[in-house]
């Protein structure tokens, strides 16, 4: 089958129109100005709480793709920390907060983020006292039991550090 010129140059523009656009998307998806740990603390809901008040925050990282193996680790640490610590997170003694390390540069660096993990910290105010990456979360994650064991682990020895203990 022979294309016209006609249809050639259609066929031409259209992909031009395409690439133009894909390149478009991708300088806007990555033109984002790294926010500031500060900022990204502030921003974050405390729940009412004071800023003198420690507690235990847990930041899901994440690349801006996102694979369905980091969208399961997400959600299935989410769900263990809401269940097996109802009453620390309804009153918001424990939170939750998914960052974008490419875009959130100050926090992949505190933390030394190069793939998605779950980081559990305890914080007081705008401050990281300390903080624990989990990175063994993909390793276990067809693991259940393990899986939540670890998660369970390192919020339990964050809130003790939270309340004094």
């Amino acid at each position: 089958m022979q294309f016209s010129e006609k249809h050639k140059k259609l066929i031409t523009n259209l992909l031009l129109a395409f690439v133009l656009v894909s390149i478009g998307f991708a300088l806007g998806k990555h033109s984002v100005v790294a926010k500031t740990v500060n900022s990204n603390m502030t921003a974050a809901s405390n729940g009412g709480r004071t800023t003198a008040d420690r507690l235990v925050k847990i930041f899901y990282m994440h690349a801006t793709f996102r694979c369905i193996t980091c969208n399961s680790i997400e959600s299935k640490a989410k769900q263990l920390v809401e269940h097996d610590f109802a009453n620390a997170w309804s009153s918001k003694k424990i939170l939750w907060e998914e960052v974008n390390f490419q875009e959130n540069e100050v926090l992949a660096k505190k933390f030394d983020v190069a793939a998605s993990c779950v980081v559990v910290a305890v914080v007081q105010g705008n401050d990281i006292l300390e903080f624990n990456r989990l990175d063994d979360v993909w390793p276990l994650l067809e693991k259940p039991a393990e899986f939540d064991a670890y998660i369970r682990d390192a919020v339990k020895k964050a809130l003790n550090k939270a309340s004094g203990e």
